[in-house]
């Protein structure tokens, strides 16, 4: 799983437009607290499927802003 400060978080979700909200600390939770997919959705108040849904979006999100900038793929 990847993980990442807050700050990284924040341009994260300003690139891709995530509005704060139960998926936004859920996408949070997994990605800087490095809780489960289950873990994170239980304590966000979101689905399980909504957790997965956010984690793939941050995932392609940053993968293509490496891209845009010329830079390695995370994987």
């Amino acid at each position: 799983m990847m993980s990442m400060t807050p700050a990284q978080f924040d341009a994260l979700a300003q690139l891709k437009g995530l509005h704060k909200g139960p998926t936004q600390e859920c996408a949070r939770l997994m990605l800087v607290d490095g809780l489960s997919q289950s873990a994170a959705a239980a304590a966000a108040g979101v689905t399980p499927q909504a957790a997965s849904q956010a984690l793939k979006s941050a995932r392609r999100t940053l993968a293509l802003a490496r891209a845009a900038l010329g830079l390695p793929s995370a994987e």
